[in-house]
């Protein structure tokens, strides 16, 4: 790891913000107390300290943080000396204007994390001198988890090797791109045309829907698996150990509208291998 690199902790659950409020730092043994897994450690040296805190979600309108939650996680960012950033899902337009609210709150150095080009739109008219990084929903690459050899991320690259979509992404001021890791994935996959590289772990999302499972099961028959329903955040707090990809192995989970796979070793090897030539600027650890 660089000495310059930057380390986020990511959080969807406000519940999990009390928690914050035990440590005194987000130093190395704090993170790995955290977030309890210990794959990370081999990620993070001694000395490393967190400088980046992201709450909300990239993938459902319905846990865009209320103002109390966001007071909560501003405070605790400010008290932990650590720079917000608050990511943002596709968003309507009912949401676009909650986020324009929310982004009139946040302090001088915050960034927004756009997975819409709505809100990138809206970021570069309204907050030009805001940070605004690109999703990893703007991010299209190969991750699925069944897909059996290396051939097809060659078949299928990321966009981001498209010198024309970096121009776009410039256009929209975005410096900053965020990655997950993908299967069979080499050092390289991670060298962005003169963009910043955020990358995320050990957990990465394979797809989102707008049917939300977990939300559906209280519901009555007609009324299962249809948007519109009101939501209670069940997803907060039940997540699904979905069958392991028959051909990788790799453990999958679904929280609510989205499905995620854990990283396995070679997926670790491989950011391990990123890092050290320097193609990471920020590491960014969450829970599923």
């Amino acid at each position: 790891m660089t000495k310059t690199m930057e380390i986020a902790l990511a959080i969807t659950a406000p519940r999990r913000l009390a928690a914050l409020k035990s440590f005194a730092t987000l130093d190395r043994a704090a993170l790995l107390a955290f977030l309890d897994d210990p794959q990370l450690a081999e990620l993070l040296p001694h000395g490393a300290v967190a400088t980046h805190l992201y709450f909300g979600s990239e993938y459902c309108e319905h846990l865009f943080p209320n103002d109390a939650d966001l007071t909560t996680a501003l405070d605790q960012a400010e008290r932990l000396g650590l720079n917000f950033v608050l990511p943002t899902p596709i968003a309507n337009d009912g949401l676009l204007a909650r986020i324009v609210a929310t982004v009139d709150r946040l302090p001088v150095g915050a960034e927004v994390l756009a997975n819409d080009w709505g809100v990138a739109q809206v970021m570069k008219t309204q907050f030009p001198r805001r940070g605004v990084v690109a999703g990893r929903q703007l991010a299209k690459m190969i991750k699925d988890p069944r897909v059996p050899a290396p051939t097809w991320s060659k078949v299928y690259p990321s966009n981001y090797r498209a010198a024309p979509y970096a121009r776009l992404l410039s256009s929209f001021g975005i410096r900053q791109v965020e990655l997950d890791i993908p299967p069979f994935a080499t050092p390289d996959a991670f060298t962005v045309n003169d963009l910043d590289v955020a990358v995320w772990a050990p957990y990465a999302y394979i797809a989102k829907g707008r049917i939300c499972k977990i939300g559906s099961l209280g519901q009555k028959t007609e009324d299962k698996f249809a948007p519109g329903r009101a939501c209670h955040r069940e997803c907060l707090g039940i997540l699904e150990r979905e069958p392991d990809a028959v051909v990788s192995g790799l453990r999958t989970y679904s929280r609510g509208t989205t499905m995620f796979y854990q990283h396995d070793a070679a997926m670790f090897g491989a950011l391990r291998g990123a890092i050290a030539q320097g193609h990471v600027k920020r590491l960014v650890l969450s829970e599923v």
